[in-house]
């Protein structure tokens, strides 16, 4: 399926394994595994997609419970907005407005991040901030290692585990909260600087909660 002329994208998910990329291409692709289970709506240079999988339709048996494939494409820079229950999420190189991700199972690479919102999940990978971007983990583990600091992050963790490390060579003041979690701080330094702070690092650590900030070793930015 192709479309022209979109701006943005918004995507309803369950049980689906979506994998979504972008490309130089001036239009959006969209490949899903069965046109029976997705609902699509184009306005006002919006794309709405609903996706269930099929056995959730009543159309196939339901010990037959496999996550329904669905890939997109987007221009380089057009916002990815992505609410998913039970499944997984492969991103490379993708703008996301708001991901928010329930018992799944996540991979970004070099992916730019609004809002996070991971629900008993796992999610990994690496990303970017412009302007302004915020981590929510509420059970289950988020490990990020952040490419580019342009804004403001804040990272906070309910009955979870996140992780994130800032290359040495970004301006980043950290500042924190602890609200009966964990806040763990690795080569940071007790000033709470890096460069000139000019950026801003919140960490909150919420009842249960465990936040740990470090800085990002190897060619790749490992967390």
């Amino acid at each position: 399926m192709r479309f022209e002329g979109i701006e943005e994208v918004w995507m309803k998910l369950v049980d689906v394994d979506l994998k979504v990329s972008s490309w130089e291409r001036p239009y959006v692709e969209l490949i899903p595994g069965s046109e029976g289970g997705v609902k699509i709506r184009t306005r006002d240079g919006r794309l709405s997609v609903d996706y269930k999988a099929l056995w959730k339709l009543g159309k196939t048996i339901k010990r037959d419970r496999t996550l329904e494939p669905l890939e997109l494409r987007v221009p380089a820079g057009v916002p990815v907005s992505v609410g998913i229950k039970r499944g997984g999420v492969t991103a490379d190189g993708v703008h996301f407005g708001n991901l928010s991700v329930g018992e799944c199972r996540v991979s970004l690479k070099g992916c730019t991040i609004g809002e996070l919102v991971s629900a008993v999940s796992t999610v990994r990978g690496s990303v970017a901030v412009e302007e302004r971007a915020s981590v929510m983990a509420m059970a289950g583990i988020v490990e990020l290692a952040v490419e580019r600091l342009d804004g403001d992050l804040k990272i906070a963790s309910n009955m979870g585990l996140v992780k994130v490390c800032l290359p040495r060579d970004y301006d980043a003041s950290i500042t924190t909260e602890n609200n009966g979690g964990a806040i763990k701080l690795d080569g940071i330094g007790s000033e709470g600087f890096l460069g000139d702070g000019r950026n801003t690092v919140t960490l909150v650590a919420n009842m249960g909660g465990v936040v740990e900030l470090n800085i990002c070793e190897g060619e790749e930015n490992d967390v």
